[in-house]
């Protein structure tokens, strides 16, 4: 799919999505709510196996999406903006990115201050961790 990301994120947009997952050439997941809760319900409901080497097409994959991505071993992401810590975390983990886009930083909604699952993942470096933390954080959040 190298090549196709404005083609996704086309897709994405006339779809009304945010995020849409892709495997052998065919969508498994897709979501039009924004955050991380449509990411972790991909991987509860489809399981590692099922996401793994796949296609990830987001909006915006600031750090603590690519943990998640990582921890499924997503195959590629592509997205409109990724932060930079978004970035360390694909490459560190072999997963392939293509983005319009590279911030510094993932900030809030009201662009007041970084997004407050960034930092809840500031310090974390394994995917595994990011998970069970953005996991638990989410559980305990009113939907």
């Amino acid at each position: 799919m190298k090549g196709d990301l404005g083609a996704l994120l086309g897709r994405l947009k006339d779809q009304g999505l945010n995020l849409l997952i892709i495997r052998g050439g065919r969508p498994i997941y897709s979501s039009g709510e924004a955050g991380m809760a449509p990411l972790l319900r991909a991987i509860d409901r489809l399981g590692l196996e099922e996401l793994r080497g796949s296609t990830v097409v987001d909006r915006i994959v600031g750090r603590a999406a690519a943990l998640l991505i990582s921890h499924f071993r997503a195959g590629d992401v592509y997205a409109g903006l990724l932060s930079r810590g978004a970035v360390e975390v694909l490459e560190r983990h072999g997963v392939r990115w293509e983005s319009e886009s590279v911030a510094d930083r993932i900030m809030n909604r009201y662009h007041t201050d970084i997004c407050p699952f960034e930092k809840m993942v500031l310090q974390i470096e394994d995917p595994g961790e990011g998970y069970e933390r953005l996991r638990r954080e989410l559980r305990h959040r009113p939907p």
